[in-house]
């Protein structure tokens, strides 16, 4: 039973609506305590949002004592996803960090995040601090108090660095580095069976003489007892002899013995933090996939290994949550019986979390036993990895995983395992393993390649180079389809080999092929999707800065043939970066994020996947418009017979075989030198007689239009300057000659046209409508660094020369020019330039929206960009644009008749206010749109309220995650969403208000 203070607080900060849970992922009594695994912290409700973020609430009748407070925030610490624990009195809350560090003094306080003592009067205050709607927005992290809750000091990140240091402590002691793992993982598990009450004190004392695990380790003899004892007890995998490649002296045992006794190198003892029972096993696999990577970094210090060593045989971590958003839609719906393959598996946490779905699927309501446990585990999970490490990690989680599940692990002398390697694990390469003596385990009686039902993993993304496009040419002729240079496709058509027609596949790959402008690259990934359709594909590369750090591309999930979609279609999901995934390390998908794209668009167009990951409908109709009006630069260069050209690689002096003589003499422009519009009057003069490749010297005739490779946070757009004269520049930038001399070969009237033509060019690549092409079409830029190609820039849609030069825009863009080149720019100067080029672009104000929030979103490539996207929304600033943009473009639909006009309502709410709210009435009487500001008399919770009694909608429970509402009652609109500033551009506003018209039509009332 929930105590009716705690239903308070849990109403009034939007968990309970009408005392019921607002959504599943609210939770009660018993249900929230059946929620948690393990462990003696017991909540009285819960909630858990998308991605496992957990919050916990304790009811108290009296404010419980800092011990038990300590001892409750120690057991949350460990499961790792509850940065908020609520300790709910008749007379306080309590607010308390979840991921801070347990101590070995016991200081509450200095976890509290903050204190609500009068319940009744400041409990709009804590809902607009951490209450439901602040938790699924993101809100919660933008407030002051919250600073203290970092994931750095998760209980994933500590142990992290813990056996990091542990594992470098015990080689740097000269033990051998298996050998140092192995003793690791002994040791953990053997705290796991102690922690988990499976081994007992008076076993230890049994087998070993000693009580405690430190002690064991301090007395080897003692430990060579115990874990004797284990190895005939588990048997399996789990203390292999083969891993002990020398003698454990006890030195190095003395060593783990201080980590579990938390001493540090001065010999002072802290609290060992660490609950094995209570950290989730597929936590521990990931954690411990840091082996794989320890193995790959001596290997590359090898004799005899190559530079690339280290990334060929490189594994990135793989977070939890990505391993739930593909199991989610991998797992939806089986039987559970259901066989599972993971060609790449690394540590196993792809195989932990399927083994732990498929025994609750299997099982149902009914009891878990130790051989539904166990027969899933020998015949269902399979894993292949070509890490000896990874394997053997790999066998170490799932048999921590099957004992988590066994509902009564006792005595351990029956838990006794069968061995995974070598039967469901196999050591060696995915991509001929069947056909060694170690993959006979993928081979059926009949000789036929064993087929599995889920296939799932994250595969090597690794650039291989020339190597890579020398491999693909050779296999061309034969038809075989290989992406170009990175292998993370090459693994996707292999695990093709293992699958039927209807398995289902979830594979995290390089975001690079699917949105590259490489011709074979992208014709691989097309071909990958066409035969695996119906496919979804989710860009995770704006989280690419925690998700995974190491990994030299982007991300991106495919998720195939999990769930129905149109003939010829493909699913495009765009995770945006915010502020509570980069603090919480977990994201959040809502349906806005989610497009359709046809197969046979993308694969007209190549950039059409970037579009519809970067853009909206609006985006998609002013691209198509522009390319139906203009050719593309490279066209309209080759019409004046020149082209876009790479600059002078100058190269280490052993590559200087390039004869550079003609160009000795001419001024060069390296990396820095350029500003907008400016380049420097004087430069550095080159004088060698070699280069790596110098290119041809009429690459550097002037009039010359040069770009540079690497965009400017300070410009969001690209930096170009044109020059009246001949000057050399580096591979920094890309350039473009129209040359003076040769008249006969040159298409302009005279040299002043060419001039013209360069300052042309110059200017409509410096606008934000470049800005806004490049975000939605190039290869890289917005996926992974802020970097141009030749190919992207080549794409922009140019209008002919003759309009430019016979049009008062055209000319005014050139007066600019030759202004910003004398004077430098400033923001007048960009607004100025940007209108021009909309002139003659002869856009309207709509489109004019569209590309000038394309140049706000193209800043979020930048750290500031990013956080000022995610800041909270205020009136002047956004929310009334976007009222005035949305009812302007409802206002052209309703003057059909005349009749009707539009007002809006804009929701003065304070800027801790998770949502924003923004009403719109339909008025029977005609008049220009009106925008009024809203001071609500009563606070969030009774501003919803009243809108939902009037238009009878439970607004509660239907706003769920970061959910973007539209609710229609009679003539009024009424349009709730998160507050960051992201979801009250203009340019959304003009898509809500094509959404509102095209719903009219479908019989929504307005």
């Amino acid at each position: 039973m929930t105590a009716a203070v705690l239903k308070q607080v849990l109403e009034a900060t939007g968990y309970l609506e009408n005392g019921l849970p607002v959504s599943e992922a609210v939770k009660l009594g018993d249900a929230a305590r059946a929620a948690r695994r393990r462990g003696r912290f017991i909540p009285d409700a819960s909630w858990r949002g998308a991605s496992s973020l957990t919050v916990y609430f304790k009811h108290a009748e009296v404010p419980p004592s800092a011990e038990q407070i300590e001892d409750w925030r120690r057991d949350i610490w460990n499961e790792g996803f509850a940065p908020l624990l609520w300790v709910v009195t008749p007379s306080r809350v309590d607010l308390y960090n979840g991921f801070g560090r347990p101590i070995k003094e016991v200081d509450a306080e200095r976890h509290r995040l903050r204190t609500f003592e009068d319940i009744d009067k400041h409990l709009h205050e804590l809902d607009a601090l951490a209450g439901r709607l602040a938790m699924e927005t993101g809100q919660f992290w933008q407030h002051p108090d919250a600073r203290k809750v970092d994931r750095k000091t998760c209980v994933d990140e500590l142990l992290l660095k813990d056996l990091e240091r542990l594992e470098s402590d015990l080689v740097g002691m000269q033990l051998e580095r298996a050998t140092a793992q192995a003793l690791i993982g002994r040791s953990i598990f053997t705290q796991y069976l102690i922690d988990r009450g499976i081994v007992d004190e008076e076993r230890l004392f049994r087998y070993s003489g000693q009580r405690t695990l430190s002690e064991i380790l301090r007395n080897p003899a003692a430990a060579a007892a115990l874990f004797q004892w284990l190895a005939e007890a588990f048997n399996g995998d789990m203390f292999p002899a083969s891993a002990l490649t020398a003698p454990l002296e006890r030195p190095h045992l003395a060593r783990v013995a201080d980590f579990l006794e938390a001493t540090d190198q001065n010999g002072q003892i802290s609290l060992f933090p660490y609950r094995f029972d209570i950290i989730p096993v597929e936590l521990i696999s990931s954690i411990y996939q840091q082996f794989v990577h320890s193995q790959a970094r001596a290997r590359a210090t090898e004799p005899g290994a190559g530079p690339s060593e280290a990334k060929s045989h490189s594994v990135h971590y793989t977070r939890l949550p990505v391993v739930s958003l593909i199991l989610d839609e991998v797992m939806d719906g089986i039987t559970g019986n259901e066989t599972v393959l993971d060609l790449t598996c690394g540590s196993g946490v792809f195989l932990v979390e399927a083994l732990r779905r498929l025994v609750s699927i299997k099982a149902g309501t009914g009891p878990v036993t130790r051989e539904l446990i166990r027969s899933t585990l020998y015949r269902q999970i399979y894993g292949v990895d070509i890490s000896d490490a990874a394997i053997r990690v790999a066998a170490f989680s799932l048999y921590l995983a099957a004992l988590e599940l066994d509902p009564e692990p006792q005595p351990p002398e029956q838990l006794k395992f069968e061995k995974l390697i070598g039967s469901t694990l196999l050591l060696g390469d995915a991509r001929n393993i069947e056909n060694t003596p170690a993959g006979a385990a993928l081979t059926m009686a009949d000789g036929d390649r064993r087929r599995f039902d889920l296939i799932v993993g994250n595969p090597p993304w690794n650039f291989k180079g020339k190597s890579g496009t020398d491999e693909r040419r050779k296999l061309k002729a034969a038809g075989t389809v290989l992406s170009p240079r990175g292998e993370c496709l090459d693994f996707a058509f292999r695990a093709m080999d293992f699958g039927q027609d209807q398995t289902r596949y979830g594979l995290v790959l390089s975001a690079m092929p699917f949105f590259s402008r490489s011709r074979t690259g992208i014709k691989a990934a097309q071909h990958l999707v066409r035969s695996l359709s119906p496919v979804t594909l989710v860009n995770l590369a704006a989280l690419r800065g925690w998700l995974f750090p190491s990994a030299k591309n982007p991300a991106m999930v495919l998720l195939a043939r999990c769930r129905p979609q149109r003939a010829g279609y493909l699913t495009m999901v765009n995770v945006h970066w915010s502020l509570s995934g980069e603090k919480s390390h977990t994201f959040e998908i809502s349906p806005n994020d989610i497009v359709s794209v046809s197969l046979e668009s993308w694969e007209k167009a190549s950039d059409r996947l970037k579009t519809a990951a970067f853009g909206r409908g609006r985006d998609k109709l002013l691209l198509d418009d522009l390319r139906s009006k203009y050719e593309c630069l490279d066209s309209w260069l080759a019409s004046v017979n020149t082209q876009l050209r790479d600059g002078f690689t100058f190269g280490k002096p052993e590559q200087r075989t390039g004869n550079a003589s003609e160009l000795q003499g001419l001024q060069i422009l390296r990396a820095r030198d350029i500003s907008p519009f400016k380049i420097p009057d004087t430069l550095g003069i080159f004088t060698e007689n070699g280069a790596q490749r110098p290119r041809v010297r009429s690459t550097y005739r002037a009039p010359l239009v040069i770009i540079k490779e690497i965009l400017l946070e300070s410009a969001r757009r690209p930096v170009v300057a044109m020059t009246g004269y001949d000057l050399i520049y580096t591979d920094s930038y890309f350039g473009i000659s129209f040359p003076r001399e040769e008249k006969s070969s040159c298409t302009f009237d005279d040299c002043n046209n060419a001039e013209c033509a360069a300052a042309s060019i110059a200017t409509i690549l410096s606008s934000a409508l470049a800005s806004w092409f490049i975000l939605l079409t190039s290869g890289e830029f917005g996926l992974w660094k802020q970097r141009l190609f030749k190919v992207d820039i080549g794409f922009m849609p140019i209008p002919s020369h003759n309009k430019i030069i016979h049009t008062e825009a055209g000319k005014k863009l050139l007066y600019l020019e030759n202004k910003f080149r004398i004077t430098g720019i400033d923001n007048d100067g960009w607004q100025k330039l940007d209108q021009a080029v909309f002139d003659l672009y002869e856009l309207d104000e709509a489109d004019r929206i569209v590309v000038m929030d394309g140049l706000e979103r193209a800043g979020w490539e930048w750290k500031n960009g990013r956080e000022k996207s995610v800041a909270p929304a205020t009136t002047a600033d956004d929310l009334r644009p976007y009222a005035q943009t949305f009812a302007t473009a409802i206002d052209g639909w309703l003057q059909a008749t005349g009749r009707r006009s539009i007002r809006a309502e804009v929701f003065d709410l304070p800027q801790t206010a998770p949502i924003r709210i923004v009403r719109f009435v339909i008025e029977n009487q005609p008049g220009h749109p009106r925008i009024e500001d809203v001071k609500p008399q009563e606070d969030l919770a009774g501003v919803l309220a009243r809108i939902g009694q009037r238009l009878n909608v439970r607004l509660g429970s239907a706003l769920v995650g970061s959910r973007e509402l539209r609710v229609y009652g009679v003539n009024e609109i009424v349009i709730i969403k998160p507050a960051a500033r992201r979801f009250w551009m203009r340019v959304m506003a003009l898509e809500d208000a094509d959404a509102v018209i095209a719903e009219s039509f479908r019989g929504a009332a307005v």
